[in-house]
């Protein structure tokens, strides 16, 4: 099984680099990684749009990891009739905290490079959840906004899921949810990681020395070593 696996990913990848530069692509991977990540923090993660007759351009929110912006006053404001909270109360700890959850995630896509075969795949795994965590993260809080209405709005509303992607209806309005390039940028990071991850497995596998590996590796970039590469010969 393994052979098998070592020839498919021979087949895509020349070479030479399976041979010497496996550690030097997988942590160029890594740092694209990273930079894709730091970058996703920039951009909306997710938008919703709203559409009625009377907003014939509709109105927009935008969630970033730690902000909302867009029109909320006008959406808070409709929230208002129907007893549901305001934009600003939904997920102020995971808002306050976003910056330095990317930060840690990045610090540990950077450690898994230099890590050794028995924790390489722990450091990876926050890079790996983070795009999951954030959909289901999201899905709560659009449940708990919608099952969590005040009973005494003026307008009485049965519990409700607003839609996380794709069309939905509130009432008279029209709703479309859609991912945001935030999010996208976030899954080419995720992307990237796996890559590094399958790489990381085959130099490891192929190492004289991964039964002595440990927190980090010690072959970090001069792997082959140079007397293994004597013996081959």
């Amino acid at each position: 099984m393994q052979e098998r696996r070592e020839s498919i990913i021979t087949s895509w990848i020349p070479g030479p680099i399976l041979d010497r530069k496996r550690r030097i692509v997988v942590a160029v991977l890594s740092v694209m990684a990273i930079v894709f990540l730091g970058l996703s923090f920039m951009f909306p993660y997710w938008k919703v749009t709203l559409k009625a007759p009377q907003y014939p351009q509709g109105l927009h929110v935008y969630v970033y990891l730690n902000r909302v912006e867009g029109d909320t006053f006008e959406v808070d404001l409709l929230n208002h009739y129907i007893g549901m909270k305001k934009l600003e109360e939904a997920a102020k700890l995971e808002r306050s905290l976003a910056l330095y959850i990317v930060t840690l995630i990045s610090l540990f896509t950077l450690f898994f490079v230099f890590s050794g075969k028995k924790v390489m795949s722990l450091f990876a795994i926050p890079a790996l959840i983070f795009p999951i965590g954030f959909l289901l993260d999201l899905f709560y809080w659009l449940y708990r906004f919608g099952h969590d209405l005040d009973p005494h709005a003026p307008i009485r509303f049965k519990p409700f899921t607003p839609t996380l992607i794709g069309e939905g209806k509130i009432g008279q309005f029209a709703t479309i949810g859609t991912l945001g390039l935030g999010f996208y940028l976030a899954m080419i990071s995720f992307i990237l990681v796996v890559i590094a991850l399958i790489l990381r497995f085959t130099v490891c596998n192929a190492c004289p020395y991964k039964e002595k590996c440990s927190l980090v590796c010690p072959h970090l970039f001069l792997w082959p070593p140079r007397q293994h590469q004597e013996e081959k010969r």
